[in-house]
């Protein structure tokens, strides 16, 4: 995700969902019930800023460094009872991978630290949680492509033979240590990964253009690669495999490739959705963009919907029309108080609709503020009108 707290929303279908007045004594139940047999992955969610929490050379985060507490099996149970089929985990490994060249994934390598379990077996216990709702699960290398001191997959654009080693280390010890799981664990490659330190999409160099585009596409065939190369149910898992940083107009360019594979239609796109960044990220005024605080409505209305309809048929003409599946594996827009709370009602609404109209996943992206993480999971207004709006074709 952008280096934000905010933000939200897998395939083919989606629930309806509303929560109960405050006087009901089911928190976060499905009005409809009969949504719940709708064939797919029904809607997801992101599990954000926990397992995905990194610090610093000198600052150890935790999985409750970021502001949420740790998953809970309660927690779990209370998002399949709001209705979700589909939990994105985004985990961050850098502060538990050991040196080379074995990279082993363990403790937390602080030296310092006591408290914290062994990462592998801390991950599959939240895994395990969700398959045992009969959930799917995506799990993911989330901020070790990040920008954090302990961050390595961008380490790529100066030291590709190394990065690579440790990438294939990475994935072969998540790839055996679920290899038997269900086939609703879902792995995916990276999350948001570019090179803008070889090629910027706004800079006036575009030399190296290929360049950049070449360090993704191995990265995301040595994901493949390594992943089928562990047998198991590895051999034909769904694998989500990361467009050039995630962003729909860079993934479109025919630079971007998707890998080769011996399973056959076993690999899904993950793009994200965060258009306009000025009302979806930006939350004041800045020398990049003046804050929109309102989006859908007034003299704009027009210009939005069909900036939102343009980037959608450029997904299904470049992906879905040629039978690439596609998961938008996060999308939402910030809660600030700048923000028209209608304004952000609409654009979720109508973000939701186009995954739908279009056979595209899509999958929230929360951090708590829109389903609070302690009972009774309550969902804010603004996504319990969003989700009632949306229309089920």
């Amino acid at each position: 995700m952008p280096t934000v707290t905010l933000i939200f929303f897998c395939l083919f279908s989606l629930l309806s969902a509303s929560c109960p007045n405050d006087g009901d004594e089911e928190k976060g139940k499905i009005d409809s019930a009969a949504l719940f047999n709708l064939p797919g992955y029904g809607l997801g969610v992101n599990i954000g800023n926990t397992l995905d929490a990194i610090g610093s050379n000198e600052w150890h985060a935790k999985e409750t460094g970021w502001g949420n507490p740790a998953i809970t099996k309660e927690f779990i149970k209370a998002l399949k009872g709001i209705g979700y089929k589909t939990i994105r985990l985004p985990v961050t490994w850098a502060e538990y991978i050991g040196p080379a060249p074995d990279y082993q994934i363990g403790d937390c390598i602080f030296s310092d630290c006591s408290s914290c379990p062994n990462r592998m077996d801390r991950v599959q216990e939240a895994v395990n949680w969700i398959l045992e709702e009969d959930m799917y699960c995506i799990l993911n290398l989330h901020h070790d492509g990040g920008h954090s001191d302990k961050s390595w997959i961008l380490k790529m654009s100066t030291e590709e033979t190394e990065t690579l080693k440790k990438f294939e280390k990475v994935w072969n010890q998540i790839a055996l240590r679920f290899r038997d799981a269900p086939g609703k664990l879902i792995f995916e490659s990276m999350n948001e990964i570019g090179f803008d330190d070889i090629w910027n999409r706004w800079g006036a160099d575009q030399s190296k253009k290929d360049e950049a585009y070449r360090k993704l596409n191995a990265l995301n065939q040595l994901f493949t690669d390594t992943v089928r190369a562990t047998g198991g149910g590895n051999a034909a898992r769904r694998l989500l495999i990361s467009g050039y940083w995630t962003d729909i107009d860079a993934t479109c360019d025919p630079l971007f490739k998707m890998p080769q594979d011996t399973a056959k239609d076993s690999l899904i796109l993950s793009l994200h959705y965060y258009t306009p960044a000025v009302f979806c990220i930006l939350e004041e005024d800045a020398s990049w963009g003046k804050n929109k605080t309102d989006w859908g409505s007034g003299s704009t209305a027009n210009a939005d919907y069909n900036e939102l309809a343009v980037q959608f048929t450029k997904i299904k003409d470049n992906f879905i029309d040629k039978g690439i599946p596609v998961i938008l594996g996060e999308y939402g827009v910030s809660s600030h108080v700048s923000k028209v709370e209608a304004g952000r009602v609409r654009w979720m609404t109508a973000v939701t609709q186009a995954c739908l109209d279009n056979g595209i996943c899509p999958a929230l992206w929360d951090t708590g503020g829109d389903i609070k993480r302690q009972p009774p999971y309550e969902i804010s207004g603004a996504l319990k009108q969003s989700l009632a709006e949306i229309k089920i074709k």
